[in-house]
């Protein structure tokens, strides 16, 4: 039996679980002996969604789709935000803008978090947002 590792799931892999994509599902049954993993920004991104269809499909719809959401959250492992996590992620988006290399805060929050944990890897949907992770990728 191998070391269990951490893997960090990208927000990608939460919205195209509650989309039924067969891909993703696939992808995450091969990891089911190792701690699946969220930062908490997706979290944050998740519920940016949720509030986005609460404005603009109503209350009713809203409450369907944030219990569907929080039944898939609840099967992954959530790290916190950290201070260091933070400023690692703010320093590093701020090179890349110096460079011309705009980058989601988000995914770059996601990419230091899965180095401040060790993670064996990120899994997404879009690995061009992780392009300059130091952790390796992968995509379904």
């Amino acid at each position: 039996m191998g070391r269990i590792t951490i893997i960090i799931v990208d927000t990608t892999v939460i919205i195209d679980l509650w989309r039924g994509r067969t891909g993703v599902k696939e992808c995450l049954t091969k990891y089911k002996e190792e701690i699946l993993s969220i930062s908490a920004i997706t979290i944050e991104e998740i519920y940016d969604g949720l509030g986005y269809t609460k404005e603009k499909k109503g209350e009713k719809v809203y409450d369907k789709i944030k219990e569907q959401h929080e039944k898939i959250i609840n099967d992954f492992h959530v790290i916190p935000l950290k201070i260091e996590i933070l400023k690692k992620s703010g320093l590093l988006r701020g090179e890349l803008r110096a460079k011309g290399k705009i980058l989601d805060p988000g995914d770059i929050i996601i990419m230091v978090t899965s180095q401040e944990v060790k993670a064996s890897k990120i899994i997404t949907r879009n690995p061009k947002h992780f392009e300059k992770s130091l952790v390796q990728i992968e995509s379904y």
